[in-house]
């Protein structure tokens, strides 16, 4: 990976596609790192396929690899996705808290942007590419909202 990707984590909302292309003065060459999101995989899929349509260079990763690409200098911002902002937090998708951490622990800008409405199912958790991948009786915890501190962010839209 030579050149430095944009990093998303979580379901960005309708208008972030546009914005992509309002802030890049070439968006078809923009190349993403998407977080897989589980158990959010289906809006993943949806997602992905957007970015796909136009254009856009996208790699899938693992969420336990965003650290190992920070910290190989292959991203160049990072993008995740809010619900909503109450004084000086960020409501985002569990598991946001870990990326705006090592994001600002690498030095690479961290962005805010609404994300899509998205119901969070746990039992999702106990199931890869539709199989149920734990024996019976598994629980699963996932928290459904982190809170990011706005000091670990260079800007929200």
């Amino acid at each position: 990976m030579p050149k430095k990707h944009l990093l998303t984590f979580g379901i960005p909302g309708d208008t972030f596609a546009a914005f992509l292309e309002e802030r890049y003065s070439s968006p078809e060459r923009l190349s993403f790192l998407c977080a897989e999101s589980r158990p959010y995989e289906s809006a993943l899929a949806r997602r992905v396929t957007a970015f796909v349509q136009r254009g856009y260079a996208i790699t899938i990763i693992t969420d336990n690899m965003i650290g190992y690409c920070l910290s190989r200098r292959v991203v160049g911002e990072v993008f995740l996705f809010y619900q909503q902002v109450n004084g000086e937090y960020a409501w985002c998708q569990g598991g946001t808290l870990l990326v705006a951490i090592l994001a600002k622990e690498f030095g690479v800008p961290c962005y805010l942007f609404p994300a899509a409405r998205q119901v969070p199912d746990s039992a999702e958790c106990l199931h890869f590419a539709g199989s149920v991948v734990v024996p019976q009786g598994v629980k699963c915890f996932i928290p459904d909202r982190d809170l990011i501190p706005l000091s670990h962010v260079a800007k929200k839209w």
